[in-house]
């Protein structure tokens, strides 16, 4: 039987692309096997532990001195891994240990991609673009790319979680103006002081009846739910849900950060959105990709250093006022996001398996 390795470790924006790949080539009856980190564990649980891997770390920290002193422990265990397993075809989609798990099979003449997520390429992909054999993208235009690699650069789009078979599933009809509130996995502070009062503002000045799914901080979770149970908002507050697919084909409008993943599942279920890069994000990539929505003109980017109640209340309020372009998104975005990733990355993997 073929093998494929598929690996990423750290956040949802790196392993729930894993997650969708993996159930995709278990269809093909391929052999697959994931390789994550502690962090990475947690988006797995409902897959076989035998094919799921987890590499240890000496250090948890995502400080750069621990990620260099980790370095070589990651790198032996790879070693092994590889040897072990011995891969058809390798794919890493990011986080830290991707790096040093796509290097150590490339030095040991393994075939193997990466994965760019986001607009920008990142660091650990620019070094590892020699090496690999492709890059796929999901995005149709990456920055950062030198021209001599843009032969082996394939857009491929970003694996996306589906809710059923939404293109032919219609969304409930009801008096309520449904929002899902998308923190991601780096929290969002913000979102919890901010976001409730816009939505607060909406309901009370505009007798508009919102429904509200919320994914808040561990620590800010009372304080949500405070604020919209004060008001009558009716709410759904949690730290993590796991039928995200669900809530955003439900919602009429989604308030998110701007990671890859995120971006994509918007994209393809064609929803309105508010944007707010997280700032710190690495070569500012989360903004880039909000730009991605934005000048298709289905997103408004907010800048975090400029988020406030009355400035988030009133692009709602423009959103939900303007029902003739909520229901053109929903028709029209799914086109733009429609290309099955992993389809194309079996076709372009197959005659090495």
């Amino acid at each position: 039987m073929k093998r494929v390795i598929l690996t990423g470790g750290g956040t949802g924006g790196h392993c729930l692309p894993i997650q969708v790949m993996f159930n995709s080539l278990s269809q093909k009856k391929i052999d697959c096997y994931i390789i994550t980190d502690k962090r990475g564990k947690s988006f797995f649980r409902s897959i076989n532990r035998d094919k799921v891997i987890i590499i240890w770390q000496l250090f948890e920290s995502t400080k750069r001195i621990s990620q260099f002193l980790n370095l070589p422990i990651v790198l032996f265990q790879s070693i092994i891994i590889f040897l072990r397993l011995k891969p058809n075809f390798t794919i890493g989609f990011g986080g830290y240990i991707t790096f040093p798990f796509l290097l150590s099979g490339s030095l040991l003449r393994y075939k193997v991609a990466a994965h760019e997520a986001n607009a920008v390429l990142g660091k650990a992909n620019k070094f590892l673009i020699g090496r690999v054999k492709y890059l796929f993208t999901a995005f149709n235009e990456t920055k950062n790319i030198n021209n001599k690699f843009i032969k082996k650069t394939i857009h491929v789009g970003m694996p996306v979680r589906l809710y059923k078979n939404s293109v032919f599933i219609k969304r409930p009809v009801n008096k309520d103006f449904k929002i899902s509130v998308i923190g991601g996995s780096q929290g969002a502070k913000s979102f919890s002081n901010f976001i409730p009062k816009a939505i607060m503002k909406l309901q009370n000045e505009n007798n508009i009846r919102c429904l509200v799914y919320h994914q808040a901080r561990q620590e800010d979770l009372n304080l949500v739910k405070n604020i919209y149970s004060s008001s009558k908002i009716k709410s759904n507050v949690q730290q993590f849900f796991s039928d995200m697919p669900k809530r955003i084909f439900e919602s009429d409008l989604i308030i998110a950060r701007s990671g890859s993943s995120t971006v994509n599942e918007i994209l393809h279920y064609g929803k309105p959105s508010i944007l707010v890069p997280y700032p710190y994000a690495a070569d500012n990539h989360q903004y880039y990709n909000a730009r991605e929505l934005e000048k298709r003109s289905i997103s408004k980017i907010i800048l975090n250093q400029n988020l406030n109640t009355q400035k988030l209340y009133l692009e709602i309020l423009k959103i939900f006022k303007n029902n003739f372009k909520r229901k053109y998104i929903s028709i029209t975005a799914p086109r733009l996001g429609n290309l099955n990733s992993c389809e194309r990355m079996h076709d372009l993997i197959k005659n090495d398996l």
